[in-house]
Formats: C-alpha cells, sequence, structure tokens
C-alpha cells in the first residue's frame, strides 16, 4: 500500500474558514414524498433516509470550532430497511445497496424505472417450467411410438427410463425454483415489515404514543415443498 502524503489545512478567505481535502460534513435526513422506486427493492417507498456528504469549512471564533458544509460530493438514498441494514451490519457482508442521487461528477443521476426483481424470479420459473414440460413431452413421444410401432423391448425399456428421468429431473427443477421464488418472497416481506416498523418507531418518538396496533408475524409466500438441498440442478 502507498504511503500517504500530509497536508496542513490552510485558509480560504472566500468560504472564511479554513480548507483541507479531507474536511467532510455528513448529513443524514429523512424524507417523505411519493412512492421513489430504489436499488434493489420491490416496493415503492413514501419514506426514504438520505446520506449526503459534504466538503467542510472550519472557521475559529469565540474559543470554539465551527464546522460548516460546503459543496455537496455525494448523496446517497436508501430505503428503511436499507438504512437499517447499513447501520446494524458494520463490517459484516459485502455492503448494503443504495441509490445514488448525486455525485462530484454527476449532478443529476437518472432515476431508476420501477422494475421488482420478483418479475425476474417468476420469468424464470416460467422458463424453467416450459423446459421441463418440453423434457418430458419429447420423453413420451418417444415411448409412445416405441410402443405403438413395436420397436421392441429394448427401444421400449430405453424410451420409459428416459421418460422417467425426464420426470425425475422435473422435481428436482420445479423443487429449486419454488424455493427460489420463496426467498424472493421473504425479501419483499422483510423489506416492507421493516419500512413498516421504522415508520411506527418514528410515529412514536414524534408523538410519545404507544402504537394502537402490533404486526403479527407474516409468513413469506404460502408455498410448501418437502426440505431438499439447495443445489441448482443441472441444466435448471
Amino acid at each position: 500500500m502507498s504511503r500517504r502524503t500530509t497536508q496542513d489545512p490552510h485558509v480560504d478567505q472566500e468560504r472564511g474558514g479554513e480548507i483541507h481535502p479531507a474536511f467532510g460534513v455528513a448529513v443524514v435526513t429523512r424524507r417523505h414524498g411519493t412512492g421513489r422506486s430504489l436499488f434493489q427493492s420491490d416496493l415503492l417507498h413514501n419514506e426514504t433516509i438520505s446520506l449526503t456528504v459534504h466538503e467542510a469549512t472550519r472557521r475559529r471564533d469565540l474559543n470554539h470550532d465551527w464546522v460548516s458544509p460546503g459543496r455537496d460530493l455525494v448523496e446517497i438514498e436508501m430505503s428503511l430497511a436499507q438504512w437499517g441494514s447499513l447501520v446494524s451490519s458494520v463490517g459484516l457482508g459485502s455492503g448494503v445497496p443504495v441509490t445514488i442521487r448525486r455525485s462530484e461528477h454527476d449532478r443529476s443521476v437518472p432515476e431508476i424505472p420501477y422494475q421488482p426483481r420478483t418479475a425476474e424470479s417468476l420469468r424464470e420459473v416460467r422458463e424453467v417450467t416450459e423446459r421441463m414440460y418440453a423434457r418430458v413431452k419429447a420423453a413420451t413421444t418417444i415411448l409412445h411410438e416405441a410402443i405403438h410401432e413395436k420397436k421392441g423391448v429394448k427401444a421400449t425399456k430405453g424410451a420409459l427410463s428416459a421418460l422417467e428421468n425426464a420426470v425425475a429431473h422435473a422435481g428436482s427443477s420445479a423443487q429449486f425454483t419454488v424455493d427460489s421464488l420463496v426467498e424472493a418472497g421473504e425479501q419483499v416481506v422483510a423489506q416492507a415489515r421493516a419500512d413498516i416498523e421504522a415508520s411506527v418507531l418514528e410515529t412514536v418518538r414524534l408523538t410519545g404514543t404507544a402504537p394502537s396496533v402490533e404486526a403479527s408475524p407474516v409468513d413469506a409466500l404460502a408455498l410448501t415443498a418437502p426440505t431438499t438441498s439447495r443445489e441448482r440442478p443441472a441444466g435448471a
């Protein structure tokens, strides 16, 4: 790792204080508005958390340091669930998805279209289902021809074995796709619960009153299947 250089702060008359490339101010705000689409969230959010990092100026007056924000360097926006994950997972995992709203090089980052990722999961389920059906149908056709065209015991047994394999493969592929869809549903439920709970806590903080309702445990998608290995089957 390269050795870092050291640079003293210097006074900027235009800003009226000391500046340095490393001086910064972080501002966290809570936003309210119409439903906003955020990166890696399947919900539209009326309440979000915004984190903005500014350049900073330090001014000494009345025996006290006064730090004021300057030009903003980056602004990110998060759902309440993402914010909760960020502050509670320090040093864990590979990071929390956030939505970049503004950067030093792009003062107005384009909005993200609302495209829930659960739609991608459903598309994958349809594709796997279509492939499974095609394999079983093809194997059934071969068995039908072997029987009706009297191709012999060996050909019939081979066709039957191919059909059995196709059916077995369909079962494992269906299990994997169902598990994947359940996982996607659980993530959406977790996002919604986190946002609702955060909103309730904020209401309690502002009003000083206890919530009049309490959320009961919510199960994910009502899809149940026998427990199997989560390994992806070949060709799924």
